[in-house]
């Protein structure tokens, strides 16, 4: 082999671990942005023990449907109110924690990304409550 031949197959294989980790790089891309859209989709419902009430909110907060059944109208209204108050922070939670999960699969449980995420979880939401069920 001469030096330019050796130069050439240096530089081939140069070339051949660039676009390789260019490859590597626009998986990694793809992946995030399936995970990213995976976070903002994610979504949960929740029912009340009884089934008086029924929420409907995604990981970012927002309520996206309350139901209440007539059974409901049996209640007064400092207990409804309480009863949707703890059916929407549930479902909120619920929603937080099926992102969390999408999270976790995509970056895995040793991320520090989904251990900050988990931790503002925790920090912003009450554990469950007695009064209200998945659905």
């Amino acid at each position: 082999m001469t030096l330019f031949d050796d130069s050439i197959t240096a530089l081939e294989r140069a070339r051949a671990r660039v676009q390789s980790q260019t490859a590597e790089v626009r998986a990694m891309s793809e992946e995030a942005a399936r995970m990213a859209a995976d976070v903002r989709t994610a979504t949960a419902s929740r029912s009340s023990a009884c089934r008086e009430v029924r929420v409907s909110a995604s990981a970012g907060g927002r309520v996206q449907r309350i139901d209440i059944s007539s059974n409901a109208m049996n209640f007064d209204a400092a207990t409804l109110s309480r009863i949707v108050t703890n059916t929407v922070r549930e479902a909120q939670r619920d929603a937080a924690d099926t992102a969390l999960h999408r999270m976790s699969e995509c970056l895995g449980e040793t991320s520090l990304l989904v251990a900050a995420a988990r931790q503002r979880i925790d920090d912003e939401n009450a554990g469950p409550t007695s009064e209200t069920r998945r659905s």
